[in-house]
């Protein structure tokens, strides 16, 4: 059957075909991996059912299915996964969400519940984008979850670590995993340096990469940090750690409601009273004008606080999920055209994403999830 599908994807020809041909390929390609992966699923599941002293599923995926310990541990632990989420299986099996999918959903059932994922996620995966549903989810996860996360990141601190060694070549080894609040904090930091020393290098109007790569200046900037403090500085808005808490959060007593870091984890009770000893509050309330982060006309570009209230709602580019710091504020209705500055206006942009709007004929919807941008010759198929 296998040598079959092979032979029969191997004689497939794509030379010549149109755009539009070429994305039908892709995306029946991709219906036919996710099925393809449900059937790995569906045997690893099955080789940890045999009880016959044989190797686990995990070597098996590594050895027999040629895949990297990473990628076998995620399998195994996705398939563990939907052997509790009928309806995700069956939407795997179906190409209806990618393994992507399946493994975002895995990762929200531990948060939660395999049966409350299962039947309220599954219709938003088959409808969405991987990127799209991981954010959804997340922020489902997050005030789903029976605490305020505060025993998943006693885990995640308890597993913390450094490690440091001198490889073959006698390169410098540092290895560090962090919960979720240190490693944004060191990684925000690490990016403030970065841009200092990338616009040092040339920055936009120059060659940068020409000076040393982007690799290289993300070593030379935790060097600089590590072994010079007084680099450290808060950078914009966009470099900045940024929570998200419900106002309830913010009382005393007995605080309800969510709070998190942008695109990551819930914060815990604790974790966010400890940042606020040294963090500055910024209000930002996203309906009614009259704010002071609406500026209209007065501004071409967006202030501090207009930064922060829309990296609040977007998170990340509208177009393929880049952290914030790697984004620009792009005006949907260019200030040329009468565009305004004003936080309903405006999107986070990557470069990238950013070119493609003012020169691919990309254009910014409004989705149910929020800005989104998109080819309009080849719009997504849900939220």
């Amino acid at each position: 059957m296998f040598d079959l599908m092979i032979r029969r994807t191997r004689a497939v020809v794509v030379s010549g075909l149109s755009r539009a041909e070429l994305t039908g390929v892709v995306e029946g390609a991709g219906r036919a991996m996710a099925a393809l992966s449900s059937l790995q699923a569906r045997c690893a599941t099955e080789i940890e059912a045999l009880g016959d002293g044989g190797v686990n599923s995990k070597t098996v995926l590594r050895e027999a299915g040629r895949m990297s310990t990473r990628s076998a541990n995620t399998v195994a632990k996705t398939a563990a996964g939907l052997a509790e989420m009928p309806r995700l299986a069956e939407s795997l099996a179906d190409g209806a969400i990618t393994v992507e999918h399946a493994a975002i959903a895995v990762g929200a059932a531990a948060k939660t519940s395999s049966q409350k994922v299962d039947d309220e996620l599954s219709k938003l995966a088959e409808t969405s984008s991987v990127d799209v549903f991981a954010e959804q989810s997340r922020r489902w996860a997050n005030r789903n979850q029976d605490d305020d996360g505060s025993a998943r990141h006693e885990t995640q601190r308890k597993g913390r670590s450094l490690k440091n060694w001198v490889n073959e070549d006698g390169m410098g080894v540092l290895l560090a995993e962090l919960d979720p609040v240190s490693y944004q904090q060191v990684r925000k930091a690490i990016n403030v340096e970065y841009d200092r020393l990338w616009r040092d290098d040339g920055g936009r109007d120059g060659t940068p990469d020409d000076v040393r790569t982007p690799a290289q200046r993300l070593a030379d900037a935790f060097v600089a940090l590590i072994t010079d403090p007084g680099r450290r500085g808060p950078g914009s808005a966009r470099a900045q750690l940024i929570a998200i808490a419900d106002v309830e959060r913010l009382r005393g007593g007995n605080p309800t409601g969510v709070a998190e870091i942008v695109g990551g984890e819930a914060l815990p009770q604790g974790v966010l009273e400890r940042l606020m000893c040294t963090a500055t509050v910024t209000g930002v309330i996203f309906d009614g004008k009259g704010q002071p982060i609406w500026v209209g006309r007065d501004h071409r570009h967006a202030t501090e606080a207009q930064v922060k209230a829309i990296i609040a709602r977007d998170r990340h580019c509208r177009g393929c999920a880049a952290s914030p710091e790697r984004c620009e504020i792009h005006h949907i209705v260019p200030w040329e055209q009468g565009g305004r500055t004003d936080i309903d206006k405006m999107c986070l942009a990557c470069s990238a994403c950013h070119h493609n709007i003012h020169d691919r004929g990309y254009v910014v919807a409004k989705t149910k999830s929020g800005y989104k941008i998109i080819n309009p010759n080849h719009p997504p198929r849900g939220p």
